[in-house]
């Protein structure tokens, strides 16, 4: 007779089995819907991370990633940076925008004309 111990490996190594099974199976849900949506005419990608989210605090990088999105355009609006960032509805990071587009108009990094931000 398997003694308790082993009886929980097993269990274990089922769970793992069975988790795995159900990231496939989503993962193959999500894949399949984001071709519909580029099929459409928009853009997504599906993407992993092992990082864990970060809830609250400072998010490093949002400054660089705006600047970099300005640089690789003619020029933007604030309504096109919100959309380029998904980011209509989620005032925290509304809010991230607009203040990171304020330091870079403070420290000159970008300029803006008629409502357009554009790289100095």
């Amino acid at each position: 007779m398997a003694s308790v111990l082993e009886q929980i490996r097993k269990l274990d190594e089922q769970k793992k089995q069975l988790l795995d099974t159900a990231r496939k199976e989503a993962i193959a849900t999500a894949e399949a819907a984001i071709k519909t949506l580029n099929e459409l005419g928009f853009s997504y990608r599906l993407t992993q991370t092992d990082a864990h989210v970060r809830t609250g605090g400072r998010r490093s990088g949002i400054r660089q990633d705006v600047l970099n999105t300005i640089k690789g355009s003619a020029g933007m609006s604030r309504s096109q940076l919100l959309d380029h960032f998904n980011a209509r509805g989620d005032k925290k990071l509304e809010q991230s925008l607009s203040n990171a587009l304020s330091a870079l108009k403070r420290n000159g990094s970008i300029t803006v004309d008629g409502g357009s931000y554009k790289s100095s």
